[in-house]
């Protein structure tokens, strides 16, 4: 491959890593933004969880659908479709008064947000080799870092100075922003054939790596809807330290991102995973001894974190072959969804509603502890099945 299609082929990673940064941070900024919408629309503030939940269900579903058809049309165009109904319905939920009105119009953004990056990254990943699909996940993956660095505090900061609607119509040109990125950068791809049509089955093994994200995602999602009380019971942690705090391990979770392509590369899938994992098992030993700092914790915990879900999602993509590559996105945003609503919804049963005490973090510590280990067992048994179907699967694709 010439140096201008790797150059190509980087910039394609970098557009389709930013429609992973508006994507994420539509989602992930409606939460602490709800404390200002409540008093608009007269809601209790903790119906955040009704906002959240069904823009995720509505993504689940989504995916579903999606990967019954996607292979019936072009992808680019319905994915720039996407990118500008999502600007639309985001806009219109700044200028609404009414809390069913909004939920409605998260619906649809949900419906919308499980389609985008499956269409992205089936766009991005097709015609990459192994080497380039790596560097291509990190890329895209460092995305989520940069809306805990950048994105989440400037829209906050937005939302304090000029309010919270005005926040969403921010949110709404980031999204018209990334279809013209989309537009300018991402390739075209024909709808699969009806000689073809046969190649779409996964195959009865194709839920392993369907999983990994999920499974690499879950041990760290455990804990994140009660960090800030973790932080505070274990460092004395003040909410003013906080977004400093946060905003170092999004830092953390960038480097650990892009410099896991390059651990890939020289060790493997396996024993990147098996690095971040002792990372991650190292930061949940920290907070158990309440041993260290908040940052150090942080900084442990973010970068373990994205360390397995890079060696995840590049394991997980040397599955399909190019006409199978737009189905099996839509499946694994649907396992990531779903994977993602049971993880975060575990400690609040583990809790039962009451407040945070020692013993109730010790129990989610040791959950969190075995479901960490479980990635690379699991990573490894999958990487040993992986070999005789990509020999199989590119045989298909010449």
């Amino acid at each position: 491959m010439s140096d201008s299609d790797v150059c190509h082929s980087r910039l394609c990673a970098h557009a389709v890593s930013f429609i992973q940064f508006v994507h994420a941070l539509e989602f992930m900024a409606l939460t602490p933004l709800f404390v200002w919408m409540a008093v608009d629309f007269d809601v209790p503030a903790t119906y955040a969880g009704y906002v959240a939940s069904i823009y995720m269900g509505a993504a689940a579903l989504s995916g579903i659908l999606a990967a019954r058809w996607m292979h019936r049309v072009a992808l680019k165009p319905l994915l720039l479709l996407a990118l500008v109904l999502l600007a639309v319905l985001t806009a219109w939920g700044a200028n609404s008064s009414a809390f069913g009105l909004f939920l409605i119009l998260r619906l649809g953004a949900g419906l919308l947000g499980g389609f985008l990056m499956s269409a992205a990254m089936a766009l991005l990943l097709t015609d990459l080799n192994a080497e380039q699909r790596t560097d291509a996940i990190a890329i895209v993956v460092s995305a989520f870092a940069l809306v805990s660095i950048v994105g989440m505090p400037a829209t906050l900061l937005i939302a304090v100075e000029l309010g919270w609607r005005i926040a969403l119509l921010v949110l709404a040109g980031l999204c018209l922003l990334a279809a013209a990125l989309a537009y300018r950068y991402l390739p075209s791809r024909t709808p699969t054939s009806a000689q073809q049509v046969p190649q779409l089955c996964l195959g009865k093994e194709a839920w392993r790596w369907l999983c990994l994200p999920a499974v690499a995602q879950a041990g760290s999602l455990l804990l994140i809807p009660v960090l800030i009380p973790v932080l505070t019971l274990c460092y004395g942690s003040e909410l003013k330290h906080m977004p400093a705090t946060f905003i170092l391990g999004g830092v953390a979770a960038w480097l650990a991102s892009r410099l896991s392509a390059i651990a890939i590369k020289k060790w493997g899938q396996v024993r990147t995973s098996e690095l971040g994992t002792l990372l991650l098992i190292l930061s949940l030993i920290m907070l158990a001894l309440k041993w260290g700092t908040a940052q150090g914790f942080m900084i442990l915990f973010m970068a373990g974190s994205y360390i397995r879900l890079v060696c995840a999602s590049a394991c997980s993509a040397s599955y399909p072959n190019h006409v199978q590559r737009g189905r099996f996105m839509a499946l694994q945003t649907t396992t990531n969804h779903l994977g993602s609503f049971i993880a975060l919804a575990l400690p609040s049963t583990i809790l039962s509603g009451q407040d945070l005490s020692l013993s109730a973090l010790y129990t989610l510590l040791c959950l969190m502890a075995l479901v960490a280990v479980a990635l690379p067992i699991f990573l490894r048994s999958t990487v040993a099945r992986l070999n005789p179907h990509h020999d199989q699967t590119q045989a298909v694709d010449h």
